[in-house]
């Protein structure tokens, strides 16, 4: 093995502590689990009613990570309701966790709710009671909810102010048709009321539906004493309120002096590991492509495969110049690949992968997400296993899907 990659194993999964042997006996090597055996979870528990709790082994002395998934889908009437949700629990959370130090955060993901606390494994309880906290029901008084809605609000209207950022919602939108923009939009945010929040809290948080990942040395039935009574225990469902999509435009004009194009293509269904390896071989190359105008990849979770972007800016007198290299992109990659480009590619993805993964925060958000698209606990290890598979043909093959696709283009100018 590469003394680089042992050392990241080391770094990654912690040194193994050797057992104390006898006067003049033979210490053995104590065993180091390989990366794949890191990400895979140690025990699975299924309580009757209560969320599903996955054990993973502790990645740091001392430290315990909790991450917990709540299922929200949203129709266009509720779009942003997700944000307005984690905003009101994470502040409220934050407060709660600074007489212990733990760090906390709820996390808006395309699929649900993720409700993350980190702290010292004497505190595993308390940092539990953060997590029932933060899923409880939401305080939607007027002062809390009015200020966490102006906060969405205005982080949909930077998104429109921001060109590159409004023509990369415009290319996911095209590529994802019947996916609600989780910032919502102007309309949707206007409408939100306190009342509906409570009914999208009720239909969401019921505890069976939960998934709580845990990395942190301790037996599974203290772990199952401290998640007792999370979520919503009425068991009725108010439903999804529908309406049209609205035009998340408002026919409002971004100020910009450059003129913005970018270019979409949506392919590997089931988000294989061969996307992120593509997306970083376009963003090796992207430079010699368009020289000194300014470019960029974006590698983008859609509902059900992979979106890569392409987006560049210049002035009005160069843009036909912009649109044929970014045209000329996904040509240039192919004629660029080889082996070692693209097994170079690997092993970047793969320590990207494993770094954060190296503390408890880190492990039980990568196992976590993964699991959210497939509920299956070993989904981390699998996609890692599935990453060294990875190679030229697989790329050539994933750039065709993409081409087959016919991709979408969109511009944003002065």
């Amino acid at each position: 093995m590469p003394a680089f990659l042992l050392a990241l194993l080391l770094i990654v999964l912690g040194p193994a502590s050797a057992e104390s042997q006898p006067t003049g006996a033979t210490a053995s090597t104590p065993s180091v689990p390989t990366p794949v055996q890191a990400l895979t979870p140690d025990t699975v528990l299924d309580p009757p009613g209560g969320p599903r709790i996955v054990l993973l082994g502790t990645q740091g002395r001392g430290v315990s990570a909790l991450r917990l998934f709540v299922p929200l889908t949203e129709s266009s009437l509720e779009s942003g309701m997700g944000r307005v949700m984690a905003d009101l629990a994470e502040r409220r959370m934050e407060a709660l966790a600074r007489p212990v130090g733990a760090r906390t955060r709820v996390v808006r993901t395309p699929r649900g709710l993720a409700y993350e606390a980190e702290g010292a494994t004497a505190d595993l309880e308390y940092l539990a009671y953060l997590l029932r906290e933060g899923a409880s029901r939401p305080d939607v008084s007027e002062i809390p909810f009015t200020r966490a809605r102006t906060r969405a609000e205005e982080r949909v209207a930077r998104s429109r102010e921001v060109p590159s950022e409004r023509l990369a919602r415009s290319l996911r939108s095209a590529l994802d048709p019947g996916a609600q923009p989780l910032d919502g939009t102007r309309a949707s945010l206007e409408a939100l009321q306190p009342a509906r929040i409570l009914e999208v809290w009720q239909r969401s948080h019921r505890a069976p539906g939960m998934t709580l990942v845990v990395s942190a040395g301790v037996l599974p039935e203290v772990v199952l004493a401290a998640t007792r009574g999370m979520g919503s225990a009425d068991p009725t469902d108010p439903g999804q309120v529908y309406a049209p999509a609205s035009d998340d435009t408002d026919g409002l004009a971004t100020q910009t002096l450059r003129r913005w194009y970018g270019l979409g293509w949506a392919g590997g269904g089931g988000h294989p590991p061969v996307g992120p390896v593509t997306a970083l071989l376009l963003a090796e190359v992207l430079p010699d492509v368009t020289g000194d105008f300014e470019s960029s990849v974006r590698l983008v979770e859609l509902s059900d495969r992979w979106g890569i972007l392409l987006l560049g800016a210049a002035y009005p007198r160069r843009a036909q110049a912009l649109r044929g290299s970014l045209n000329g992109a996904l040509d240039a990659l192919e004629g660029s690949l080889n082996a070692t480009s693209v097994q170079q590619a690997v092993d970047r993805v793969r320590l990207d992968l494993l770094t954060g993964a190296r503390t408890p925060r880190g492990l039980v958000e990568e196992v976590g997400w993964r699991m959210e698209r497939s509920a299956d606990p070993r989904a981390a290890a699998t996609y890692l296993e599935r990453l060294e598979g990875v190679d030229l043909d697989s790329v050539h093959a994933f750039l065709a899907e993409l081409r087959a696709g016919g991709g979408t283009t969109g511009e944003v100018g002065p």
